[in-house]
């Protein structure tokens, strides 16, 4: 089985609590407005992995407390990140975190669902961006579905935090939930990033 991917990052440390391994598919239909990964919605777009290449390239990452899958849309690639998890997770108790443009109500019968401790779900909508920390706007809500994070996702808190991750092909990526800013501020920090 076969995920397509836009990025990855490890360690990362703004999508949740702890080192985690940041996953973000390729594919989203929904074009929200301000979507802050526009290259991560072409469904033909992004690269191919095999879902048990990824497994063993997360489980030889140390110190990982968990993953936190993005997008593009991960129900999107439902089945087959349902099946990366379990393979995960007959090796290591790492916890998993999803972001989902879909709302908790449309989702909760899937497997992949039934597999993560933690969901924030609904789709960005910029008009009611808070800039407030994991979220982009705040219609979208954190779904605990274990015990696992029960007080450790600071969500909904005023500080937003971003990090820089430069891949092993050079590639560089911010990764968290960027401060609000108006367009050409966004510009400008895309531009610096490829800079650097």
């Amino acid at each position: 089985m076969r995920l397509r991917l836009y990025n990855r990052a490890s360690p990362i440390h703004t999508l949740g609590p702890f080192n985690r391994y940041g996953i973000w598919v390729q594919g989203c239909s929904r074009r929200c407005d301000g979507c802050i990964t526009p290259e991560g919605q072409p469904l033909d777009g992004g690269y191919e992995m095999e879902v048990e290449e990824l497994c063993r390239e997360i489980l030889r990452e140390p110190g990982l407390e968990g993953i936190t899958i993005s997008g593009g849309e991960p129900y999107l690639q439902a089945e087959a990140l349902a099946e990366l998890i379990e393979m995960l997770r007959l090796s290591a108790d790492l916890g998993v975190i999803v972001y989902t443009g879909n709302l908790y109500e449309q989702i909760r019968e899937e497997r992949l669902t039934g597999l993560c401790d933690a969901i924030i779900d609904g789709p960005y909508m910029k008009d009611r961006d808070d800039n407030k920390s994991l979220r982009g706007s705040d219609n979208q809500r954190l779904i605990l579905l274990t015990d696992r994070y029960k007080g450790l996702i600071p969500f909904g808190t005023i500080n937003r935090q971003t990090e820089k991750f430069v891949s092993s092909e050079g590639f560089t990526a911010l990764v968290g939930v960027p401060p609000k800013c108006t367009e050409e501020e966004r510009q400008w920090q895309m531009e610096v990033s490829l800079i650097e």
